[in-house]
């Protein structure tokens, strides 16, 4: 681990930046809002790490030690309740430390690493709750759902897992409703809590203006392939959006360019894309609105439409946007990972003065902007995922469920890999920063279920060869 991260800031000694996102998560915390476009339990992460030293450097190491010591946390929960061979666990102990994934992402300014920690957590102690289920650990893990629902959306089907883990548990009747009520009383607090400040700053009750946005630009995405729906007699009570949505597309296609764009950013934040567009034109006459207002106020609108779009075109839907995001999956892009501050000098004022630097201008590495040991990852998860469903379902068929004595674990994770599968596809595309808790997750367990699924094989390989043997010695 120390190697690892020398190795990182010798290299890159100052933080990666996501623009908008790490400015933005800076912004909310040097006002310690309650509400912003992301999350904002990051932000608030930011000012708890700032009690201790403003400095980069501390930031990037806390992300990193409480990333690691999570890891190690889950790994030695392996060994415990699963038991691997003492070679077998070293080799993958050694490949979960040494994963240059690990510190790179604890090198950002972003809620990548904290949300991984709180979610490789979140996970391992459902593997304890399957295991040795007490009352403290399941209040504990309603705990850990409120952070992980504080720093990034993609915790909202995390509940589902966990309720449907501890109504199997072997608890209680009492001890489950309890923990079942912790969860949910924990959650709807701070849902209700977001909505009345969202309500008071934007005149709009609701959770996550960010979900809304998504929504409706992921259905674009599908729209683009679409006959265009007639404005007046279509969808009336969307108006002036659909209105907007159509020109953007007849627009593009009198220029001579293709309004069929690959997934990514661009409905949610180009200054071109029919949403910004439809967002400006409605507080044209009031420009002096903070600008998060104007984005969240337009939220729910965009959440009610995204979903008119897709019921419209669900085969659009599932073809234009599900199946490239699944291919996304098989082989998640790096993006953001692959070049240093993508490749920029410059940071933004807010930065500097969190940090207080001098300047703003950070020097380029000995090395350059590219990232190159990034780059093979999406190469490496196209073989890794394909290998673990692989693997997991020849541990199946060889007998491996009826032999093995932790049934439960492994109904856990298929529970969670596929789960994770199903939500990522649908809920915004997808890159290899947000796989990262997956894929720490995915490696172990790829190596149990092969090593076991060889022995397995080969123990009754063995069998039918000493079977003939035996017979013959019996006759004789």
């Amino acid at each position: 681990m120390l190697v690892s991260f020398g190795w990182l800031k010798v290299l890159y000694p100052y933080p990666n930046f996501i623009p908008p996102d790490s400015y933005n998560y800076l912004e909310a915390a040097v006002r310690n809002d309650f509400i912003s476009i992301w999350p904002i339990g990051y932000s608030r992460f930011l000012r708890l790490v700032s009690c201790i030293s403003s400095s980069h450097f501390v930031l990037v190491m806390v992300q990193y030690l409480l990333l690691m010591s999570v890891v190690l946390y889950f790994l030695f929960t392996i060994r415990y309740l699963l038991s691997p061979g003492k070679w077998l666990f070293r080799i993958l102990l050694i490949i979960s430390i040494g994963n240059p994934l690990l510190p790179h992402i604890s090198n950002f300014v972003s809620s990548d690493s904290l949300f991984a920690t709180l979610s490789l957590v979140w996970f391992t102690q459902l593997l304890w709750i399957q295991s040795q289920p007490n009352l403290k650990l399941l209040l504990w893990h309603a705990v850990v759902l409120l952070l992980a629902f504080t720093v990034r959306y993609t915790a909202v089907w995390y509940p589902l897992l966990s309720i449907t883990i501890i109504i199997f548990t072997s608890m209680s009747p009492k001890s489950k409703k309890i923990s079942i009520a912790a969860i949910a009383v924990l959650l709807l607090l701070l849902i209700a809590r977001t909505q009345y400040e969202y309500k008071i700053k934007t005149d709009t009750a609701q959770y996550a203006a960010f979900g809304g946005w998504q929504l409706a630009a992921n259905a674009l995405y599908a729209y683009a392939y679409a006959k265009p729906m007639d404005t007046i007699n279509g969808v009336q009570q969307f108006g002036l959006l659909h209105k907007i949505v159509n020109q953007h597309f007849d627009s593009l296609r009198r220029i001579g360019k293709n309004p069929k764009i690959e997934i990514g950013v661009y409905y949610m934040w180009d200054f071109s894309s029919p949403l910004r567009t439809f967002m400006n034109e409605k507080w044209l006459t009031n420009k002096a609105t903070p600008f998060f207002t104007q984005w969240a106020s337009v939220g729910p609108l965009y959440r009610k439409y995204g979903w008119y779009l897709i019921n419209n075109y669900p085969r659009l839907f599932i073809k234009h946007y599900c199946w490239p995001n699944l291919v996304r999956f098989y082989a998640p892009p790096a993006y953001f990972m692959e070049k240093y501050n993508l490749g920029n000098t410059n940071v933004e004022p807010i930065a500097a003065t969190w940090f207080d630097w001098k300047s703003n201008v950070l020097p380029i590495p000995a090395t350059g902007i590219n990232i190159n040991i990034i780059s093979i990852f999406p190469n490496l998860l196209a073989i890794i995922n394909p290998l673990f469903l692989i693997s997991s379902l020849l541990f199946s068929t060889a007998g491996g469920f009826s032999q093995c004595s932790c049934k439960k674990l492994i109904a856990c994770l298929l529970l969670f890999w596929f789960g994770n599968l199903i939500f990522s596809v649908f809920s915004a595309p997808i890159e290899l920063r947000y796989q990262i808790f997956p894929v720490i997750v995915t490696i172990p367990f790829l190596g149990m279920f092969l090593t076991a699924s060889m022995q397995t094989l080969l123990t009754r390989s063995a069998i039918e060869v000493n079977e003939p043997i035996s017979k013959a010695k019996i006759s004789t």
